[in-house]
């Protein structure tokens, strides 16, 4: 069971403290990064994985979340979709022949994904199966993204049809006057007939995403959100928290920043959660993730068998993940490459070359072994300094000097522990590995600092 925030060691200080703008690191280099490629081609590497992610974005919605930082098109002209789709599958044709290794995880994130028709889904799944190596069983993970407000039970059966085993459900809170506040109305007996009708359809994982720190939260609200949430039992859930980034996300800038919550109460939200869920036997998985314990991404925390990729937290690990769609990202061993973000561009690039790489980055050393070390600690929640010593080509005490002065803190707080052999998360660490990793972040530091600006750990 995952621990209360007394066994934790959690503390309204102790949050606060580490509570500045830092990065998510889905990746690292972190996407903020990402520059013209002139000329380097990090995609060759594709040619030599043996296991491959999909990611899918379908960016359309029918309605604005004020809250809402991902890439979308607020539309109700469906062919725009349908459009879409055909550029879609035109890129994706552009990897034909290019690699054969068997897709173990496809993803379809946005946007709203279930915003397709049935038809058109059905003409996704398959256009994508005529390019890559798909296959359907209980050895890969088959993912959607759906709106609860919208997704139909006749969409449920076309999902099972074409293979999908995981359904996450944006939820963010069940309080009116919240929804209200972040235009978004969403009433708890959907999300149960929803999530009835997927467990009896064979969805072997569920997962609802809620958000702390919306305007007009509060702790004894969320707290019934949570106790709502519970009854249900998706098998995991992604608590996040809102970050409130107006001059970058436009949308946020129709939320009234007198109703959002002040940092203290956003703390003690942060621990009435994690004693709510600990309560409920949920485990604490890392970052923003809990599961319960017959959840296989548990089993894969408790064993050091967790990965993770622009999704977050996974238990099916590739050599290489290929993003179709504006905006995606894709990666190999050698580096990224991300497509066009805006529609229109997205649309003119696939129409004019077939592609619509717009930047990216290209690995060197240093970065390869800061992306190890960083996937370790988030992971694994320990570093070898040995083996970390043998890809730095120098003693890790020596190569990492000025990390290890960036930690000092952390030490002092006992949320790090070390000895001649290994850097270690402590339990009560584990709820601020995004600060262990920007320690590492050589890009964060120094003269490669950028001045980039994140959202808040709190």
């Amino acid at each position: 069971m995952v621990q209360t925030t007394q066994r934790a060691g959690l503390s309204a200080k102790l949050l606060s403290r580490y509570a500045g703008p830092c990065p998510r690191y889905t990746s690292y280099p972190t996407a903020d990064r990402f520059a013209p490629l002139q000329g380097a081609e990090p995609w060759r590497a594709l040619e030599d994985a043996r296991s491959l992610s999909l990611y899918v974005h379908v960016p359309f919605c029918r309605s604005l979340c004020y809250f809402c930082a991902c890439n979308k098109v607020i539309t109700h002209q469906y062919g725009l979709a349908a459009s879409y789709l055909d550029q879609l599958l035109q890129e994706a044709r552009g990897y034909r022949g290019r690699l054969t290794a068997p897709v173990v995880q496809l993803h379809l994130g946005g946007g709203t994904p279930t915003y397709l028709n049935d038809g058109d889904l059905r003409r996704l799944v398959h256009g994508l199966g005529e390019v890559f190596d798909l296959r359907t069983g209980d050895d890969v993970e088959y993912s959607i993204e759906a709106d609860p407000r919208t997704l139909e039970l006749d969409t449920l059966d076309t999902l099972r049809e074409l293979g999908f085993n995981r359904l996450s459900m944006g939820i963010q809170d069940f309080n009116i006057d919240v929804q209200h506040a972040v235009n978004r109305i969403c009433s708890a007996e959907a999300v149960a007939e929803l999530t009835e009708a997927a467990r009896e359809r064979g969805f072997t994982s569920i997962s609802y995403d809620l958000i702390y720190g919306l305007p007009r939260q509060d702790v004894a609200g969320l707290e019934r959100t949570l106790d709502r949430v519970i009854a249900l039992a998706p098998d995991r859930i992604a608590l996040y928290h809102y970050a409130h980034l107006p001059h970058r996300f436009k949308a946020q800038r129709l939320i009234e920043t007198d109703l959002i919550p002040g940092p203290q109460e956003k703390v003690e939200m942060q621990l009435a959660a994690v004693s709510r869920l600990g309560a409920a036997g949920y485990e604490f998985i890392g970052m923003d993730h809990f599961a319960l314990p017959t959840d296989p991404l548990a089993a894969a925390a408790r064993t050091g068998g967790l990965a993770r990729n622009f999704q977050g937290y996974t238990l099916m690990p590739a050599d290489a993940l290929v993003g179709l769609g504006a905006s995606a990202i894709s990666a190999s061993r050698d580096g990224f490459w991300q497509n066009q973000h805006g529609l229109k561009d997205y649309a003119r690039e696939i129409a004019a070359r077939g592609s619509a790489v717009s930047r990216g980055w290209l690995l060197d050393s240093d970065d390869r072994l800061r992306q190890w070390l960083i996937a370790e600690l988030m992971c694994r929640l320990r570093v070898d300094k040995a083996e970390a010593a043998r890809r730095a080509g120098a003693p890790f005490d020596e190569y990492f000097l000025a990390e290890r002065r960036r930690l000092q803190p952390m030490f002092s707080d006992g949320l790090l522990r070390e000895d001649d052999a290994t850097l270690e998360v402590t339990p009560r660490g584990r709820w601020f590995l995004r600060n262990a990793a920007a320690a590492f972040d050589r890009y964060l530091h120094g003269a490669e600092a950028t001045g980039a600006r994140y959202s808040r750990v709190l």
